[in-house]
């Protein structure tokens, strides 16, 4: 993430605006539960074959899509020849990344027997260098499931991949003042050609024997020498290209602020308009070769006599939908219901709890509609799981961006909040300490004294509302959730800034910047509501995602709900140890620095001019500015030379084209938009969370529900105070121009409207949009000063009591000195009949790696707040030649045993569920006898007994995370372990 990114942001009006706002067209079939009218689950595939054009047995056509979950990207295919029977052709994600949901694009061959993928964590998008760089990319076989990740880590934006009408496909991404072009042969399952190519060039497709794109206000075709020859000039930025099978490409381009054209231009620069409608009316898509026009009346927009013989309109389908390959399917919603809401806090991640997802189609022939569910469930699970080549071990980014083009580089704090230095590590054996001593940030992970409290949403909400009031005086006690730190309140620790010119930061810009940074979530999503866990992080180890590398130099230090990084590293001094502290543990906390950070931001601005309609900040619009600065940045101006640029960079900017041109609002359409949170800005994505909220499922029904309360806006819809994507785009302010092809040195074709050849498009002045008064959103309160902090019923409790015999000698996972506590309240006080006998410790696999000895073990390693005493630990089990990853646990009792004694071991409710644990038991005298088992004890706390042993000394039982079946999705824990003395031989009794 970004160092610059820092605050809170909040919007307000729940009902107002959800009774007014489009119903999503995607996704659908999963908001609005089953879809029959009998209220049963919608079947798999279409059971009534009579509403499928006649020849649906052999018509050969294909529909592949997608949608993403905590597991993975699911890619999805239905063929015709089957009744459209969905299957999960693969399931895409990379070991050691914990996200929330994993997004991304396709896009299918000319053949149809392969689609290219690009994937990634949702937390990407809120990151330049990893929108721009940080996607995998894969080709995987739609009829085997065969998956083939590619060496290349790609850009994210919307128009990545690109298919032409063949078997190959581009990938892209920025290279300086450049772009890369990586062509992809799908059949070979490689990339057999790298150009690099001056300025920004998007929507890149295989054409002829070269490339097409959009560079600035035309298409031009890249040769195989990386030569540039312009093909058509269309007046505004070309997207969404498609090939079709005469030679001629398809494309869209906006025609002012509220049309778009649908065009045609061939290998021998021929271009034509063939139709044209309101913007985001119709849209272009195909494969292999067929290009089908979709949007209501698309048949009339478009003069259908003119349409090449590979073209069709597909008259009565949205212009959103997603199209088969032979045109006789639309998919017109697509969605787990969950895609705005996050993984469900305590979940673990894997193949098992993959969402269903549901999928509303038409058949574009008959008109006939069909809802669909499926369970996605993978052919190759382990090729989808495995490492992608682009993340080899021992390399990763260094953090820096590939430009500077609104990177943050000199926006400095107004108030530094403290002095002191960060916390020091000790002096301690990293190959044997849960902690990392070595690590580059303030605070460790799997520290059992230094747990995140994950909040409920209703938590998040109050502290939020008290924040931005100036009134969180809440008073943590001393010891707060099991900590060292003395009393302290939180806004008594972060005091809010006073912002330039009056006023305030409103709630729902505070809670919009919390769900884009977090999905409000301040510890692991393993840690349900109530829990706690390890705080959630950026790129604490620098390892841009890998198991098997740790890159401390490239560390980025971001903590909790609102992922606050600037002081946040070893080195730091902006915070003290105590505020390190109560930034990863406390929620509250962590929100009070997060919006002081906001604040900042929003003084910087105003006092360098740069104000969204006149600056009031009681408006949700007026944020705008500061919310471009908290993500990418805000450049001040150079102190030697005037003319130099600054203001908020160019990545951000609605006009850039990363973005495509026709969208909406973001969730203005419904929560599909979700899916794909990459095709719209930062300041975008927070203010259509402000507009719609998050969604979380209520515990109750399973349903998504509103997770907080929304502004609310005088039109009762919220697009109409919207900026135009061209709003910041001035020739006299940041050198942008939308109907000017700026030159490049050396070459003669535009690259885009930047005019700079470093997209230093900075825009750095006021601008009006809208009257705000008439248009623009306010804050909507929930919560007053006098309420109090709402509480939480933990989904998983500890197992305080224990039911042993007496003479039971339990050797907890943690010491007796570790303070089980959620929040100021301790579960089990009064409940905790045992003291722990011995001691629980840990020998970490791992690597050379650069000069130096790490432990990339510990990527993949946790703590949570419950099971036996209220803590445990966990990982996922991997093959044993995997010895980097490998973790071992080993208890002793602080005694010796002499006779029979049977043994115990306590597996958590959750987070556990290998098929494969192995404890190896010593007897004492080095005799060692092996007992593995499940850990799967279908959601209860248990003392599963592994036998009864003749201990003749000091024993000890130990557990690996190494398994033959291990494949780093199924979670193996260490609690508590126990020794029941028996006084003579049990029927349990196990001999070596």
């Amino acid at each position: 993430m970004p160092k610059s990114r820092r605050g809170r942001i909040a919007a307000a009006g729940v009902m107002s605006v959800l009774a007014t706002a489009i119903v999503a067209p995607l996704a659908s079939a999963t908001l609005t539960g089953p879809s029959t009218p009998d209220g049963a689950a919608p079947p798999d595939r279409v059971t009534d074959t009579s509403q499928l054009p006649s020849n649906w047995r052999k018509s050969g056509d294909r529909m592949v899509t997608y949608d993403g979950d905590a597991t993975g990207f699911h890619v999805l295919v239905a063929d015709s020849a089957h009744a459209y029977a969905w299957r999960t052709a693969a399931t895409l994600s990379e070991p050691g990344i914990d996200t929330d949901q994993w997004i991304g694009q396709t896009c299918v061959t000319g053949s149809g027997d392969k689609a290219v993928v690009v994937y990634a964590p949702r937390q990407a998008a809120n990151d330049q260098q990893g929108f721009q760089e940080g996607a995998f990319a894969a080709v995987v076989d739609l009829t085997d499931g065969t998956v083939t990740k590619l060496p290349q880590l790609v850009s994210l934006a919307y128009f990545n991949p690109g298919c032409g009408d063949g078997e190959q496909a581009v990938l892209t991404r920025p290279q300086g003042a450049g772009t890369q072009l990586l062509t992809v042969d799908a059949g070979q399952g490689r990339i057999v050609r790298q150009q690099s190519v001056a300025g920004q060039l998007t929507s890149a497709v295989p054409f002829g024997d070269g490339i097409a794109a959009s560079s600035g206000d035309s298409v031009v075709s890249v040769d195989g020498k990386g030569d540039i020859r312009t093909l058509a000039r269309a007046g505004g930025r070309p997207f969404r290209l498609v090939p079709d099978a005469q030679t001629g490409l398809a494309y869209q381009v906006p025609s002012g602020d509220r049309a778009v054209e649908v065009r045609r231009v061939t290998a021998d620069g021929t271009d034509r308009v063939l139709g044209s409608g309101a913007l985001g009316a119709l849209a272009v898509h195909g494969t292999g070769g067929q290009v089908f026009v979709t949007g209501a009346d698309a048949d009339e927009k478009l003069k259908k006599a003119d349409l090449p013989k590979s073209w069709r309109t597909l008259d009565d389908v949205p212009a959103s939908a997603e199209v088969s390959t032979k045109g006789a399917l639309a998919l017109t919603g697509v969605g787990s219901g969950t895609e705005a809401a996050g993984a469900k806090p305590g979940t673990v991640p894997d193949a098992g709890t993959a969402q269903p997802v549901g999928i509303d189609a038409l058949a574009t022939a008959t008109g006939a509609d069909f809802a669909f569910r499926v369970k996605p469930d993978a052919l190759q699970v382990e090729q989808g799981l495995a490492q992608s080549p682009a993340l080899g071990a021992g390399k990763s980014r260094t953090g820096k961006a590939s430009s500077d083009a609104g990177v943050h580089t000199n926006s400095v704090r107004t108030e530094p909040v403290g002095t002191s230095t960060g916390v020091q590590t000790a002096d301690v054996d990293p190959a044997h300490t849960t902690t990392d001593p070595d690590r580059a940030c303030a605070v460790t992970r799997n520290d059992p004294n230094l747990q995140s409290l994950q909040p409920s949403t209703a938590m998040v909400e109050w502290v939020t509302d008290l924040a931005v009031q100036g009134k969180l005086d809440v008073r943590r006690r001393k010891g707060w959730n099991g900590t060292d730190l003395a009393s302290y309140t939180p806004q008594g620790m972060f005091p809010p800034l006073q912002l330039k010119g009056g006023g305030r930061v409103p709630a729902q810009i505070m809670l919009g910047v919390l769900a884009q940074e977090s999905n409000l979530v301040q510890a692991t999503t393993r840690a349900s509501a109530g829990e706690s866990g390890n705080f959630v992080q950026g790129g604490y180890y620098g390892n841009a995602g890998s198991v098997h590398s740790i890159n401390w130099a490239g560390a980025d230090c971001g903590y909790g709900i609102a992922q606050v990084t600037s002081g946040m590293a070893k080195t730091q001094t902006d915070f003290t140890a105590e505020q390190q502290k109560a930034i990863t543990v406390d929620y509250a906390a962590n929100i009070a620095a997060g919006l002081r950070i906001l604040q900042d931001k929003w003084n910087q601005l105003h006092d360098n001019g740069v104000l969204a309609n006149g600056g009031d900040p009681r408006y949700l619009e007026n944020w705008w500015f500061a919310l471009w600065a908290y993500n990418s940045g805000f450049n001040l101006p150079s102190t030697t030379d005037s003319s130099a640029p600054w203001g908020v960079g160019w990545f951000n900017n609605p006009a850039n084209g990363l973005y495509p041109a026709d969208r909406k609002m973001f969730l203005s359409s419904g929560y599909g938009d979700s899916r794909t949170p990459n095709l719209w800005t930062y300041p975008e994505r927070v203010m259509g969370w402000a507009a719609y909220s998050l969604q979380k499922n209520d515990p109750q029904t399973g349903k998504p529900v509103p997770a907080f309360t929304v502004g609310s806006w005088p039109t009762g819809n919220a697009p109409d105070a919207q900026p135009a994507h061209d709003t910041f785009c001035a020739p006299d302010v940041n050198d942008c121009d939308t109907g000017k092809p700026h030159q490049v040195p050396g070459s003669t074709q535009p690259v885009g409207p930047c005019q700079r050849d470093d997209f230093k498009c900075w825009w750095n002045k006021p601008v009006t949009w809208t009257d705000c008064a008439k248009t623009c959103g306010t804050e909507v309160l929930r919560y007053e000063a006098a309420d109090p902090e709402p509480k939480v019923t933990p989904l998983h409790p500890a197992a305080c009591t224990s039911t042993l015999p007496p003479n039971a000698l339990i050797v907890d996972d943690v010491p007796n000195t570790v303070k089980f506590r959620v929040g100021s309240a301790n579960p089990c006080a009064g409940k905790r009949n045992w003291v722990s006998r011995g001691t629980l410790t840990f020998t970490f696999g791992s690597a050379e790696q650069n000069g130096a000895t790490v432990y990339p073990s510990k990527i993949d390693f946790h703590q949570l707040g419950a099971g036996f005493g209220g803590h445990f630990w966990l990982t996922h089990t991997r093959v044993p030649t995997f010895t980097d990853s490998v973790v071992t646990g080993t208890w002793t009792p602080d005694r010796t045993l002499k006779g029979w004694a049977r043994v115990l071991v306590h597996l958590p409710d959750h987070q556990a569920d290998t098929p494969s644990a192995t404890y190896r038991i010593d007897l004492g005298d080095g005799t060692v006898v092996e007992k593995t088992v499940s850990q799967d004890t279908g959601g209860k706390n248990t003392w599963l007994p592994l036998g009864s042993y003749d201990f003749r000394g000091t024993p000890s039982v130990s557990l690996s995370s190494a398994t033959a079946d291990g494949t780093g999705d199924a979670a193996i824990a260490w609690d508590a372990l126990a020794f029941v003395p028996q006084a003579h031989e049990p029927s349990d009794a196990v001999t070596p």
